[in-house]
């Protein structure tokens, strides 16, 4: 009866192993995650996303629908400030990743069921153990579960589809097809940059493909994609954050394709590119260290080798034009688009210990039976220990940068002043603590770079009605010009093109605008 039991229960802790490794995960993120608003790990857009979230509203371009519908809803729970709750949010999908990669990192590698041994499927799971761990430690993921971003959530359905699209038990089922489709739908809501998985999944699947198949793929996208419809009907509410004004055709083709972050796709200058390319190879190293790359790489012969090639090919395809997009995105945070190339090289990396422990194990005797055991130890040790290491430099859980900045210039700014923001980490953390904490609204918030925007003037007239009655000018200087004589108008950041006609006055955080005209009763005091 015991001889009976033990496979039995055997086989239930591994497949317990998705659960584990999410737990793991999702312990080690709600730990070390910021407890408020953070300007750390590129988290300035923080403040727009989550004011966007709770007030249903609509986000700076590509409008992340998925991310506001399910953040508002996981904001239904109890864990503290609304900011909290959006970074746990980020958390809980990360880890969430994590434990479908680890469901997907087994299936791929158990052996068949026919050819049953006695370590049958452990060396497996431990095996996609440690790839998985090595994937939610790797710092880039680790950062971004941390902080209220989408990048977690992309990460969530760019598994999940792997997850589907790799279950070929199940792929005779226009069903799952569908399914399918409407994960990608809703992962597209979460970002944009989901479609580059496509290429792959097309190769995948092609051999799979029928008529059947096909329309329900795209009904199911069809139906995905439908959460676009999110942003004109937020946008008919008048909410405080409403990008675009997307009621509008004109508006909502404005926000969807990006079109004001648009120069930065493919935008890297050519002298920029070499060393682009030697900050990838510098970032593949610290996600995963040296022989972590090695496995990978490995992992990816091993496939061809054995002539799985079109698998080989189907995610070789997506790492490659994840890269490339990273590569080339001009902008300082690009490399949190590498996070789905890390996925596919965590994959390369346990078939890559697979077949390395399988060579050791045709040798046979106890010294590549030790050899083995050992191998496997390292496998699982290595990413805990580096977990460990980068531990102190990820932790979020005491961050209160912003915070100390949003209390220090609230108590410079006098009643009715009117502050003027230059930076994104200023105006979304500050429309934040307005909206959705509703501290100050006696205070007029202007960001001085969308003011050219008239979908943003149209937002600042319906924020304070009164104020813009006379109608809002469409320089800055108009604007200080108009409202200097009439109250305090302050700066978040200094600005040079202001110099001609105001002085600035360092104030705490801020700096106070004033005439330079000495006659007039802002002068400064010499």
């Amino acid at each position: 009866m015991n001889n009976l039991r033990r496979p039995t229960r055997r086989n239930l802790l591994i497949s317990l192993l998705p659960l584990l490794a999410g737990a793991l995960a999702l312990g080690l993120y709600a730990s070390t995650a910021a407890p408020w608003l953070t300007w750390e790990h590129a988290g300035a857009d923080g403040g727009d996303l989550i004011t966007a979230a709770i007030t249903g509203g609509v986000p700076h371009p590509s409008g992340y629908p998925t991310y506001c519908l399910l953040g508002r809803l996981y904001a239904l729970l109890p864990l503290g400030s609304s900011a909290r709750r959006l970074n746990l949010f980020s958390a809980t999908a990360a880890a969430l990743a994590v434990g479908l990669l680890a469901a997907l990192i087994w299936r791929w590698l158990r052996p068949p069921a026919e050819t049953p041994r006695p370590t049958q499927g452990r060396t497996e799971a431990l095996i996609a153990l440690a790839a998985t761990l090595a994937f939610a430690t790797s710092p880039t993921l680790w950062s971004q579960a941390l902080i209220a971003e989408v990048y977690a959530l992309t990460a969530l359905f760019f598994v999940l589809a792997l997850c589907i699209a790799t279950h070929e038990e199940r792929l005779a089922r226009w069903e799952w097809w569908g399914l399918l489709g409407l994960v990608l739908g809703l992962g597209l809501g979460a970002h944009l940059t989901l479609a580059l998985l496509l290429p792959g999944l097309a190769i995948w699947l092609w051999p799979h493909a029928r008529r059947a198949r096909l329309l329900a793929l795209a009904g199911g996208l069809a139906l995905g994609l439908g959460v676009y419809a999110y942003l004109p009907l937020a946008a008919s509410g008048n909410p405080p954050v409403n990008w675009g004004n997307p009621r509008t055709w004109e508006g909502f083709q404005w926000v969807v394709s990006g079109q004001m972050y648009r120069h930065f796709v493919l935008g890297l200058p050519l002298s920029y590119l070499p060393a682009r390319i030697g900050a990838w190879v510098q970032l593949w190293v610290q996600q995963y260290t040296w022989p972590g790359v090695a496995l990978a790489v490995f992992g990816l012969w091993s496939w061809l080798e054995r002539g799985q090639r079109r698998w080989a090919l189907a995610t070789a395809l997506p790492f490659a034009l994840y890269s490339l997009y990273a590569i080339t995105y001009d902008t300082a945070d690009s490399y949190v688009y590498l996070i789905p190339a890390y996925v596919l090289a965590a994959i390369w990396m346990a078939e890559g210990a697979r077949a390395l422990l399988a060579e050791i194990a045709q040798r046979g005797g106890a010294v590549a039976r030790w050899a083995r055991a050992i191998g496997l130890a390292l496998l699982v040790a290595l990413p805990l220990v580096a977990g460990l290491a980068r531990y102190p430099a990820l932790d979020l859980s005491r961050d209160r940068a912003a915070a100390d900045w949003v209390r220090a210039a609230l108590a410079e700014l006098p009643p009715n002043a009117l502050l003027i923001t230059g930076e994104d980490r200023h105006t979304f953390t500050l429309d934040y603590v307005q909206w959705v904490e509703g501290q100050r609204p006696d205070v007029i918030l202007l960001d001085g770079e969308l003011l050219a925007y008239p979908w943003y003037r149209e937002q600042l007239a319906r924020r304070y009605p009164a104020w813009a009655q006379s109608g809002i000018p469409t320089s800055l200087e108009e604007v200080v010009q108009a409202n200097s004589s009439q109250r305090p108008v302050y700066l978040s950041s200094s600005r040079s093109s202001l110099d001609d006609l105001f002085q600035s006055i360092p104030q705490g955080p801020l700096w106070r605008v004033v005439s330079k005209d000495t006659s007039g009763p802002d002068a400064p005091q010499r």
